[in-house]
C-alpha cells in the first residue's frame, strides 16, 4: 500500500508549550521527555527548561535534555514518513536551540538570583504571541515565578496583567514553595494542580499514570518488562528511555491533554481526558464575580470499573482509565521510529460523526426527549486497504461525572441505542475506558433526557457528554481517537418540576 500522507490528521492549531522540568531528579522526567517529543508535531514547543525542585534544590541539568534530543534526531526522519506534510516534526537543532536553565537554587530563593535564562525565554514567549502558553511543570515552578515576579516589577500592571492571562499552568503537585506562592500573589492565573498536605502525594491525581494508581488498573504496561519490550527499542527507545525506578512518568498528565485526540479539549481541563479531569472549588459564576475561582483541583471519577471488575470512585481514575489508550498508543508511535515504511506500522483513524471530522467536539443544542442519530461511518482508517474503515472499532460512552452530577446520583438518564452492529472481529476486551455502560457500532440514537432543577441545590440538569472511541485494531497496539458530542439544552425550556412525560424515564 502506498502511503499518501495527505490523508493522515491535521489540527487548526499547535497549542504552544514551555516545558519546566526537574529532570535527573530521577529517572521519571527523562521518560517523560522521550513520550513529548514523539508527539511534538502537534505541538509548538517554545522552550524546554530544566530546573530545581525539592529534590533537585541546587542544580539543573539541561545536558540531559540535550542528550535525549539529539538520540531524537536519529529517528527523526522516519517519524515524518507517518505524518502529515504539514505537520512534521522538527529536526533535533531546532529543540536544542530551546533548551535552557532556571535559577540553580531552591524554591523562592529564585528572588534573590538574577534573571535566568530560563525565565528570560518564558517571558518573551509570553510575549511573543496573543495565543495561550501552556506550562507543563515536572519540577519545581520557580523559574515562572522569577518571571512573574520580574514582569510585575518592570511592567505596567495592565501589561503584566495581560502577559499572566496567557499562562495555561499545570504542575505535578507543588514540588518547591514557589507554586503557592503564584497561586496567591496572583490569582487569575490558570493553574491546575493537586493541592495536598507536604509530600502527601498519594492525594495527586498524577498517580494514576504509574503503580501509585493503586487496584484498579492492570500495571504491567508501567513496569520496567513490557517497557523494555515495547519502548526501549530502535534508535531511539534504547538509548533515550531509562528503566523506571519509582514510577513510570509521573510527570506525562501535564502534557497528555494537550494530544489532539478528540478526547481532551485546552480550554476545559474539566471535562477530562489522557491527563486527567479537573475543576475549580466553585462555579464559573464565581469566578466572573472577581473571586479567585482560575485554578483547578481534584475530583473523583466515580463507579469506574477496574480490570478486576471492582468499581472505583477515585481521583487517580480520571487518569487511570485511559492507561491501556495512552500506552498503546505510545507503544505504537514509538513502532514509527523503527521504519520509514508507511504500511509497516499502524496510525490513528481520522473519526466523522455527523460529517463533523477533526479534533474539535461536535455540540448539538437539544430539547428534552429529542431523539438524534450519531453516525460515524465515515470515518476513515489510513492503514484500510480500501480507504474505508475496515479494523475500525466503535464504543459509544456516556461520561456522567463531566457534568458533576454522577456522584450524587441524581444525573440524567440517558437512552443511547444501537442502529447496527458491532465490529464482528472486535479485538478489544469488555472493559471500555472503565465505563460501566457502553453502546457498540457505528450508529447510535440518542433520547434526550428530561430537563429539571433540583430542589436541594437549584441547578438544572446540565449538558452531556457522550464519547465515541474509535480504535484501529489492524495492528498490534490499539490506536484509539475519540469524537465528543456535547447535548447542550436549549435556554429557556426546562420541564417544570413535577410534570414528568408519560413513560419517559426517570432519573437514575
Amino acid at each position: 500500500m502506498s502511503a499518501n500522507l495527505t490523508s493522515l490528521a491535521t489540527f487548526a492549531y499547535k497549542p504552544r508549550i514551555f516545558i519546566l522540568t526537574d529532570v535527573l531528579n530521577e529517572p521519571d522526567d527523562s521518560q517523560s521527555l522521550v513520550r513529548y517529543l514523539l508527539y511534538a508535531n502537534e505541538f509548538d514547543t517554545r522552550g524546554i527548561c530544566a530546573t530545581t525542585s525539592t529534590w533537585l534544590r541546587s542544580s539543573t541539568h539541561p545536558e540531559e535534555l540535550q542528550r535525549i534530543i539529539t538520540a531524537y534526531g536519529k529517528v527523526v526522519e522516519r517519524l515524518n514518513s507517518h505524518v502529515h506534510p504539514d505537520f512534521q516534526y522538527q529536526p533535533a537543532d531546532h529543540f536544542l536551540a530551546l533548551v535552557t536553565s532556571g535559577p540553580s537554587v531552591y524554591g523562592k530563593k529564585a528572588f534573590k538570583e538574577p534573571l535566568s535564562e530560563g525565565a528570560q525565554r518564558l517571558l518573551d514567549a509570553l510575549k511573543e504571541s496573543e495565543e495561550p502558553l501552556y506550562v507543563p511543570v515536572w519540577g519545581g515552578v520557580n523559574t515562572l515565578a522569577q518571571a512573574l515576579k520580574h514582569l510585575s516589577e518592570t511592567a505596567s500592571a495592565e501589561e503584566a496583567a495581560k502577559q499572566r492571562a496567557k499562562l495555561r499552568v499545570y504542575t505535578i503537585s507543588d514540588q518547591d514553595d514557589a507554586g503557592a506562592w503564584i497561586r496567591g500573589k496572583f490569582p487569575g492565573v490558570f493553574f491546575i494542580v493537586s493541592a495536598h498536605g507536604w509530600n502527601e502525594y498519594l492525594q495527586a491525581s498524577w498517580l494514576g499514570m504509574n503503580v501509585g494508581a493503586g487496584n484498579g488498573p492492570d500495571h504491567t504496561k508501567v513496569l520496567n518488562p513490557w517497557l523494555t519490550e515495547h519502548i526501549r527499542i530502535g534508535d531511539f527507545g534504547a538509548e533515550a528511555y531509562p528503566l523506571v525506578k519509582f514510577g513510570m512518568e509521573g510527570d506525562t498528565p501535564s502534557f497528555l491533554w494537550l494530544i489532539q485526540n478528540g478526547l481532551s479539549h485546552l480550554d476545559h481541563i474539566n471535562w477530562g481526558g489522557w491527563g486527567g479531569r479537573y475543576t475549580r472549588p466553585q462555579g464559573e459564576a464565581d469566578w466572573e464575580d472577581g473571586i479567585d475561582q482560575n485554578h483547578f483541583y481534584n475530583v473523583n471519577e466515580h463507579g469506574v470499573t477496574g480490570t478486576d471488575g471492582k468499581q472505583y470512585s477515585d481521583h487517580r481514575a480520571s487518569i487511570w482509565r485511559w492507561r491501556d489508550a495512552v500506552q498503546d498508543d505510545f507503544a505504537a508511535r514509538m513502532q514509527w521510529t523503527l521504519t520509514s515504511n508507511f504500511a509497516d506500522a499502524t496510525h490513528p483513524p481520522l473519526v466523522d460523526v455527523n460529517g463533523h471530522k477533526g479534533v474539535e467536539p461536535l455540540i448539538l443544542k437539544v430539547n428534552p426527549h429529542e431523539t438524534h442519530v450519531l453516525d460515524a461511518s465515515a470515518t476513515y482508517n489510513p492503514d484500510s486497504p480500501d480507504g474505508g474503515d475496515a479494523n475500525l472499532d466503535y464504543v459509544w460512552m456516556l461520561y456522567g461525572d463531566v457534568n458533576g452530577f454522577n456522584g450524587m446520583g441524581t444525573g440524567p438518564k440517558v437512552d443511547i441505542e444501537a442502529l447496527d452492529e458491532p465490529s464482528s472481529d472486535s479485538k478489544l476486551g469488555d472493559n471500555a475506558a472503565g465505563f460501566a455502560s457502553y453502546t457498540r457500532g457505528r450508529k447510535i440514537k440518542v433520547t434526550v433526557a428530561r430537563r429539571e432543577r433540583n430542589p436541594q441545590t437549584g441547578l438544572d440538569t446540565p449538558d452531556f457528554h457522550v464519547l465515541l472511541q474509535v480504535t484501529n485494531t489492524a495492528g498490534p497496539y490499539p490506536i484509539r481517537r475519540y469524537k465528543r458530542v456535547i447535548f447542550s439544552y436549549i435556554d429557556g425550556l426546562p420541564v417544570p418540576m413535577g410534570k414528568i412525560p408519560d413513560g419517559f424515564p426517570e432519573f437514575s
